[in-house]
């Protein structure tokens, strides 16, 4: 663990990670911007640009996949500049060619890389310290990255350079994690492997956690999939969604703010039990409302909780997680997540109505919550012997 007695030691490390996870977000954040663009330039159809999305998604899976087996051997300062210079060159060299095979390929790439790169930036904040703190903080820095990015790239790149422009910034975005390097390494050196810590594995308790984060995520995408949909069937226009949708990345930032100020001061408990009745709440006023108003204040609530239930969720399985690899599965659990919670909510919707995805999106909720506060009760974990825990 990160020295707590060096201050600014643990000041570059905080921030170092929180870039790095802004950095390897952004290939999701820029989906809809870098998809659209790719269309308007190559005249995908529907079908293609689904199958261009799930590239993506592909390499991202197969990354965490290889992360979880092998990244703890190397030094991490070397696994960062790998993955950021394997996304780059995927992004660059997908505007060369005609081929649609080439353009899946080069996004499968992009999709390794970045995914390598968060990896790396969640296992650094869960050596820190303080952990919720930690999260928090990449929480923040995740949702201005998106701010910063959703506004710059239409505006700016893709309007005048479409396509081409796009792949370089995205590029230029991925090599920026190579400005980094010099705080990765000396505040957070590659894990020794010995024959201590290869019988180390992970608790089952983290396993329960690990998959209680993984149904927590269908449920939200779930619901987010559908959420432009359910905001027109209320009157919702295109510039006020948009206008709601920046208000949405604030509110998720609030609830990273939430978590820094918070830190361990109200213990692990009341959070998770606050973001499920927040996202409760928010879509109970989705279900009710048949206002544009209603929707709105109905997806700032469920934003709030649901990104501070996720983030909460992410700082307890680091503190589970003694063998320190399992934290590398969150993001497998995220592209997962990309891929079953639409199609279950799509699979579940009846007709019109949005009742059974609400249902759904309330239930994917409170199942994780029900499994965390089991596990944390008295008496069921060791190593749940600290203060914070037992508030």
């Amino acid at each position: 663990m990160i020295s707590q007695t060096n201050g600014k030691a643990t000041t570059g490390a905080i921030w170092t990670a929180c870039i790095l996870s802004a950095i390897g977000i952004a290939c999701w954040n820029l989906l809809p911007v870098t998809l659209g663009s790719a269309a308007d330039s190559y005249l995908l159809s529907d079908q293609q640009i689904g199958l261009l999305a799930s590239s993506l998604l592909t390499g991202w899976l197969i990354a965490t996949v290889v992360a979880f087996f092998f990244m703890q051997k190397f030094d991490r300062r070397w696994v960062t500049a790998l993955g950021a210079c394997l996304a780059a060159i995927g992004s660059i060299a997908s505007q060369f060619g005609d081929g649609l095979g080439l353009l899946y390929l080069t996004w499968g790439l992009a999709g390794f890389g970045m995914a390598i790169v968060y990896c790396v930036s969640i296992q650094l904040i869960a050596e820190l310290g303080d952990i919720e703190r930690g999260f928090g903080f990449k929480l923040i820095s995740e949702v201005s990255g998106a701010a910063i990015l959703l506004y710059i790239f239409p505006v700016f790149i893709i309007s005048v350079w479409h396509y081409a422009g796009a792949s370089y910034g995205v590029a230029a975005v991925y090599l920026s994690a190579l400005i980094f390097l010099h705080w990765v390494a000396p505040y957070a050196p590659a894990r020794k492997i010995t024959t201590k810590n290869k019988k180390e594995s992970a608790p089952f308790a983290a396993w329960l956690v690990l998959g209680g984060t993984l149904i927590f995520l269908c449920g939200i995408t779930g619901l987010w999939a559908f959420m432009e949909r359910i905001g027109t069937d209320v009157g919702v226009t295109t510039q006020q969604m948009g206008v709601f949708f920046v208000v949405l990345k604030v509110v998720g930032g609030l609830a990273g703010v939430t978590m820094v100020f918070a830190s361990g001061k109200y213990g692990i408990r009341w959070p998770h039990i606050v973001s499920f009745l927040c996202i409760f709440f928010g879509v109970l006023t989705l279900h009710t409302t048949q206002s544009v108003l209603g929707y709105a204040v109905g997806t700032w609530i469920w934003e709030y909780g649901f990104s501070l239930g996720v983030s909460y969720q992410f700082a307890a399985l680091a503190r589970l997680d003694t063998s320190k690899r399992l934290l590398l599965l969150v993001p497998s659990c995220i592209g997962l997540a990309g891929m079953i919670g639409p199609a279950l909510a799509g699979y579940l919707k009846d007709g019109e109505s949005y009742s059974n995805i609400y249902m759904f999106a309330v239930v994917f909720s409170l199942i994780p919550t029900i499994i965390f506060l089991t596990i944390i009760s008295k008496g069921r974990v060791a190593s749940f012997s600290e203060k914070e825990w037992d508030k």
